[in-house]
């Protein structure tokens, strides 16, 4: 499963900025659990190569 680096926002907290990494099968289904955590998206990147790996054992969320 690809991993992507999100940027979102919390509704609640005007200014709070919140960074991490998510596994998905793609953007949509990125973007559909970020909601469910109560985000905003703002940016999303597909993470590629080797270093997606790594990070996927990392993921904030999964």
């Amino acid at each position: 499963m690809p991993v992507f680096e999100y940027t979102a926002s919390s509704p609640n907290k005007e200014g709070h900025v919140e960074t991490g990494r998510i596994v998905a099968r793609d953007k949509i289904d990125a973007f559909d659990k970020l909601k469910r955590h109560g985000l905003q998206l703002m940016k999303l990147k597909k993470i590629e190569g080797i270093s997606a790996i790594f990070k996927r054992m990392s993921a904030d969320i999964k």
